[in-house]
C-alpha cells in the first residue's frame, strides 16, 4: 500500500508543470467551488467525500508548481547574470587589444562583414576566441588557408559605435583568406 502510494507520487511530480497547474487549478476549484455550482455539476457529494484526497493534490500540485516556478526564475536570473558578466568582461577586453587583435578586428569592420577567414593556429586568433569576441563559425576549412571566423554581435555593434578602439600604430586589417586567381 505504501509503495504505490509513493510511486504514484513520484509520479506525479514527474508530470510536465503544465499539467500540474491544470491539476491545481480543478482540485482548487473542487476545494473552494460554490457549493450551488458543485451541486449543479453533481460533484458536490463526490467533493464532500474526497476532501482529504484533493487537499492532498492541491497542496502537492500548489508545491510543485511554486518549487518549478521559482527553479525557472532562479534560471533566467543566473543567465542574465553570467550574460552581463561576459559582456562586461568583452567591453573591457575591448579597450586593451593589441595591435595585432586590432589588426584582425579591423577587417569586419571595415569591410563591413561579419565573416573573416583567419588560421586556426595563430595564437591571436585562439585569443579572441577564447575572449567571445570571434568564434569560428564552421569546422569546414584547411590548416593553410583558414577557417571561417565570426565576430561577436556585441563586439560586432560595440566596435561599430567606437571604430576609435581600433586605432593604433598600424591603419592596416588582417585576414588569412588566400586570394585566388579565378575567383
Amino acid at each position: 500500500m505504501i509503495e504505490s502510494i509513493t510511486k504514484l507520487i513520484l509520479e506525479f511530480v514527474k508530470l510536465a508543470p503544465r499539467y500540474l497547474f491544470a491539476l491545481g487549478a480543478a482540485s482548487a476549484f473542487l476545494l473552494f467551488g460554490p457549493e450551488p455550482i458543485l451541486k449543479y455539476l453533481s460533484i458536490f457529494d463526490f467533493t464532500h467525500t474526497y476532501r482529504t484526497w484533493i487537499s492532498i493534490l492541491f497542496i502537492l500540485a500548489l508545491a510543485t508548481s511554486i518549487t518549478t516556478i521559482a527553479v525557472e526564475s532562479i534560471s533566467i536570473v543566473k543567465r542574465c547574470i553570467t550574460d552581463w558578466i561576459f559582456l562586461k568582461n568583452m567591453r573591457k577586453h575591448l579597450y586593451v587589444l593589441t595591435e595585432e587583435e586590432k589588426q584582425i578586428l579591423r577587417f569586419y569592420i571595415a569591410k563591413q562583414s561579419k565573416t573573416n577567414v583567419l588560421r586556426i593556429d595563430d595564437g591571436i586568433v585562439q585569443g579572441l576566441a577564447f575572449k567571445g569576441i570571434i568564434y569560428q563559425s564552421t569546422s569546414l576549412g584547411t590548416m593553410l588557408e583558414g577557417f571561417a571566423y565570426n565576430i561577436n554581435d556585441f563586439a560586432w555593434k560595440y566596435l561599430n559605435k567606437h571604430p576609435n578602439l581600433l586605432q593604433g600604430n598600424t591603419n592596416t586589417y588582417r585576414t588569412d583568406k588566400i586570394e585566388r586567381m579565378y575567383e
